[in-house]
């Protein structure tokens, strides 16, 4: 079985708090490998997740949230490239939007989700961003209040949908951070590099929320094992017997 981790992210920036990202963690759609945890009570209503993701291919799931088809969240990348999010709530699809930008190349994306459904105007009450950069969504926009699932006493996912093997992620997903209770815009998780002109991954320093974690994948600890200190471990399922770091600054 070949080694599961790569590095997305080299090299060192004079921005305060920039981080570097040592490796990734693999997905491989036809062994349909993912990471689960069932969550707590927390808040479904507010809530951020930031990720980089690489990916291979379309129509995927990249995270959802539910134990049956009938309540859940989800989100990934559809068959044109675009990235989608949904609530289905008692078998209802009460919110579906789709990114205007399409992403088909095969370089990393830094995504990141908030959640802030109890927000007074409904276009703020889910926001995309990639790349630093606030998406523009069509679609079915949120409800007042809405629970999402995420933060659920449920199944959470990673790598496909969270109640069935169906859409399976294959690519790459490093430094992911799922903070509960907080709806937190980009410039806490990434920054824009002024040498570069680039968008640059940040260490989040702030509190995390009952179900929240930060995932590095980067072969620091165990495939799933949280490191913000808050215990919300994830049990990897499909990986084999290897967790070894490849060589960290060698990209493929």
């Amino acid at each position: 079985m070949s080694r599961v981790f790569v590095a997305p992210i080299i090299g060192q920036s004079a921005a305060s708090g920039a981080q570097v990202i040592d490796g990734s963690l693999k997905f491989d759609s036809v062994a349909k490998n993912r990471i689960d945890r069932t969550a707590t009570s927390g808040s479904g209503t507010t809530w951020t997740l930031a990720l980089w993701v690489k990916k291979q291919g379309n129509d995927c799931h990249v995270f959802g949230a539910g134990d049956v088809s009938t309540d859940r969240f989800g989100f990934g990348f559809n068959g044109s490239d675009k990235i989608f999010a949904f609530v289905i709530d008692s078998n209802s699809t009460v919110f579906s939007i789709t990114t205007s930008a399409v992403f088909r190349d095969n370089g990393w994306y830094h995504i990141v989700l908030v959640a802030d459904t109890t927000n007074g105007t409904q276009a703020n009450r889910f926001k995309v961003y990639v790349n630093g950069v606030l998406q523009t969504v069509s679609g079915t926009l949120m409800p007042d209040s809405q629970d999402t699932n995420v933060n659920s006493a449920v199944t959470h996912t990673i790598g496909r949908r969270s109640y069935t093997d169906s859409d399976p992620f294959a690519g790459r997903i490093t430094n992911a951070y799922l903070i509960d209770g907080q709806a937190l815009d980009e410039s806490y998780f990434g920054f824009t590099d002024g040498l570069t002109n680039t968008w640059k991954p940040k260490k989040y320093t702030g509190t995390f929320g009952t179900n929240g974690f930060w995932l590095p994948m980067d072969g620091s600890a165990s495939i799933g094992k949280d490191q913000s200190g808050q215990g919300n471990d994830w049990t990897p399922v499909n990986f084999g017997g290897s967790l070894e770091l490849d060589n960290p600054n060698v990209s493929g």
